[in-house]
């Protein structure tokens, strides 16, 4: 190639560089505003208010408070992987050393809507005995496979029979049942339409969540619609709801991955752009 051509092509592939490097910073500045410095610190965790100031608050507010909560991750998980389908049903868990699931690993899965995706890969993957609950699927409690266990039963605060004709147990009755008090849980999958707040301070007060690793919830937080009917079989005001994500942060469970449910995005008074108001969380218990 002739000299002059050689010296062509290196001052294009400089200026490439060049223009790269001008869009990079940019994009960065745009996104990150001057201070582009690395991190040096975690921040400090951002903790939900008392129960007596949330319930002075209005749900503007109080969904602020969740907006922001769910989206300060606490703690750094180094391997997050998807288990079961990348649409519904699938769930982010953390498997780094001291979270991996290990032989014999125990899995509750609640709410599970005839898709058994997460919970066939999670015995796959890990050898786990996973144990899956829903009573709107109407069909009788079975076993699906050799340590893959369905039962027709609900999650809730109390142990009843609701007015569809469920029955509804709580994590502690129910582990004595399957005989698993002196097993720990690795993960608690929780995906139950809003009923989540309901469930969640009754596993708490009874010691129910004292040996579980991890959670992975779907949050389904205050209503459908501004204005417009709570989540759940059995709603309890968003006070209530937000502070058990606070209940959660006292027990040791820390954030360390938040995925926004796009099907519930949507305009929200007092705030400028569209959010969403069901998210799925990951929550690792911390080692201390």
């Amino acid at each position: 190639m002739k000299p002059w051509r050689i010296a062509i092509v290196v001052l294009l592939v400089i200026s490439v560089q060049f223009l790269s490097l001008e869009y990079f910073q940019t994009i960065t500045l745009l996104h990150f505003g001057n201070d582009i410095s690395p991190v040096t610190r975690a921040p400090e965790d951002f903790v939900i208010p008392e129960i007596t100031e949330l319930k002075n608050m209005s749900e503007q507010r109080l969904m602020q408070i969740y907006l922001k909560y769910i989206n300060s991750l606490q703690v750094l998980c180094k391997n997050v992987i998807r288990v079961g389908s990348l649409s519904a049903g699938g769930k982010e868990i953390c498997i780094d050393e001291q979270y991996k699931p290990k032989p014999p690993c125990l899995v509750y899965s609640f709410g599970i809507n005839n898709q058994f995706d997460f919970d066939e890969d999670i015995n796959r993957l890990f050898g786990c005995d996973v144990f899956c609950f829903d009573p709107s699927i109407k069909t009788k409690s079975f076993r699906k496979a050799d340590q893959i266990w369905f039962y027709n039963w609900g999650l809730g605060g109390e142990n009843t029979r609701n007015e569809l004709g469920w029955q509804i147990k709580t994590v502690d009755v129910i582990r004595k049942e399957l005989n698993h008090t002196n097993r720990p849980i690795d993960i608690l999958k929780i995906d139950i339409e809003g009923d989540e707040w309901y469930s969640i301070p009754q596993m708490i007060s009874s010691g129910a969540l004292d040996d579980v690793k991890q959670i992975s919830m779907e949050t389904h937080f205050i209503s459908k619609t501004p204005g417009g009917q709570l989540w759940g079989s059995h709603p309890i005001p968003p006070a209530d709801e937000l502070y058990t994500l606070r209940l959660l942060y006292d027990k040791g469970f820390r954030i360390c991955m938040r995925e926004r449910n796009l099907y519930s995005k949507m305009t929200w008074p007092g705030f400028n752009n569209s959010i969403t108001n069901v998210n799925e969380l990951t929550l690792i218990k911390s080692m201390k």
